[in-house]
């Protein structure tokens, strides 16, 4: 069990981070994938365009200790690859996210180095998205479905061995429900 804070974003957060995101279409259809789907950057960057099944809306992906499971994505993370992958995607590589090489022209599968880059870029110029990790988003997946799901089926969809790590997630939801509780508790005095 660990006592480190679980860093996940808020619904306005959310929202200004997809409004920042929107203008590029591939860094839009990241964004999408990591907060819809729960994967790590990692995982969504060694995809190639056939691991995705885009009618099912859904891929597969080899996690932490080389265990293989599945992620399931929502209508919105759909549209956001369909756009990405009918204006931007290079369709000479099988990457799922690549990246055109200035100088040689070379198109290559998106480096991690290169996200980070756009992903600084977009949350630097916005204070409320300031500090922001592109993996806060796999954080703000689990916490959105503590409590709408059972915390095994939680566990599979984000490929912990470990249930305590799942369960972390628990006291997240724990605490943000006796703030809302003391904010409510306050607009009725």
């Amino acid at each position: 069990a660990s006592d480190r804070v679980i860093r996940y974003l808020s619904a306005t957060q959310l929202q200004q981070m997809y409004e920042a995101t929107a203008p590029d279409c591939r860094l839009n259809a990241i964004v999408r994938l990591l907060h819809r789907s729960g994967a790590r950057i990692a995982e969504i960057l060694s995809l190639d365009l056939t691991d995705i099944n885009r009618s099912e809306r859904k891929f597969q992906v080899i996690g932490k200790g080389n265990k293989t499971r599945w992620c399931f994505y929502s209508e919105d993370a759909a549209s956001a690859l369909e756009q990405y992958l009918k204006y931007a995607h290079h369709h000479e590589s099988p990457a799922l996210f690549t990246a055109r090489k200035p100088i040689t022209e070379t198109v290559t599968r998106l480096r991690y180095r290169t996200t980070h880059r756009d992903w600084k870029n977009l949350i630097e110029s916005d204070p409320e998205l300031h500090g922001i990790r592109m993996h806060d988003l796999r954080h703000t997946f689990a916490t959105e479905r503590v409590g709408l799901m059972a915390i095994e089926e939680l566990r599979a969809l984000m490929g912990h061995t470990d249930i305590q790590t799942t369960l972390r997630y628990q006291k997240i939801t724990s605490e943000r429900a006796e703030s809302i509780a003391q904010k409510a508790f306050n607009q009725l005095l």
